[in-house]
């Protein structure tokens, strides 16, 4: 699943490599990932792409025409990956839901083995109109994001730490990866509750999660590009690494559920 740091990335790829170019083509041949009409694809023929930039686990792309403006918001969920392919470049042998071509012959596709992803067309007025995003919280990124608002934050959300990082109302742009690395960083339970967390491990856990997500971001810049379609998570200390030994105490991590696993240190992450 892309998160916050891969989604950054692929962003900033974007809008150095396409950002000016003009729209020359536009198909979906998986239409059902797609929230617009043909009509409003076609529309986008012509349009010039902007910058592209991140808000959450979305990925958001502006298009602007002579008459009118439209942005996609791309969320990608578990599968969907963005290909960026030049003319004449390698073949995607993963189903497309959306295919745009520019005029410099290049050609950017939304893949997904899944089928998962959703793609929304909308005025860039109207973001809002795209389903939980007025409930979205602030990224776990935003410098407007100091610790004293992360504190007065997390007193309205309950439930167990994993799942409060994962929740877009708190916090913005957190998978599964990243809450097992964070966690692992601020030496806290998953499971733990958040109501159990004494006042320095709200702090702790604020600035773990700072620490993680610009530590991921810096070293994908120097992995990713320009294969924007590969996600990396082969420099994560503990997600996905049951049964190896925990970086910091050498102890065995654990590792519990399926898909969507869980991984941490009971040695370094004590329950209480």
């Amino acid at each position: 699943m892309p998160e916050l740091p891969d989604l950054t990335i692929v962003a900033e790829e974007l809008a150095d490599r396409i950002s000016g170019r003009s729209v020359t083509d536009v198909s979906a041949p998986a239409p059902i990932l797609v929230r617009a009409t043909p009509q409003d694809l076609r529309a986008l023929v012509g349009m010039t792409v902007g910058p592209a930039s991140r808000r959450g686990k979305f990925l958001l792309l502006p298009f602007d025409g002579e008459a009118t403006r439209r942005t996609l918001a791309a969320n990608p969920m578990l599968a969907g990956r963005f290909w960026l392919l030049v003319e004449g470049g390698a073949k995607v042998r993963v189903r497309t839901g959306l295919r745009l071509r520019f005029d410099d012959g290049s050609e950017l596709r939304y893949v997904d083995r899944e089928m998962l992803g959703k793609l929304y067309l909308v005025d860039p007025e109207r973001l809002d109109s795209i389903p939980g995003w007025p409930e979205m919280g602030p990224d776990a990124d935003d410098p407007e994001l100091t610790i004293e608002r992360f504190r007065e934050r997390i007193r309205r959300h309950p439930g167990e730490l994993k799942s409060l990082l994962r929740n877009p109302r708190f916090v913005a742009g957190i998978g599964n990866a990243y809450s097992d690395e964070i966690l692992w960083e601020a030496r806290l339970a998953p499971l733990r509750r958040r109501s159990t967390l004494r006042p320095d491990e709200i702090d702790r856990l604020y600035e773990a999660m700072r620490l993680v997500l610009r530590e991921a971001t810096t070293r994908l810049r120097s992995l990713v590009p320009p294969d924007i379609h590969l996600q990396h998570r082969e420099f994560l200390k503990v997600h996905l690494r049951g049964g190896d030994a925990c970086p910091r105490c050498g102890n065995v991590l654990r590792q519990i559920g399926g898909s969507e696993a869980t991984t941490f240190c009971r040695t370094c992450q004590p329950p209480f």
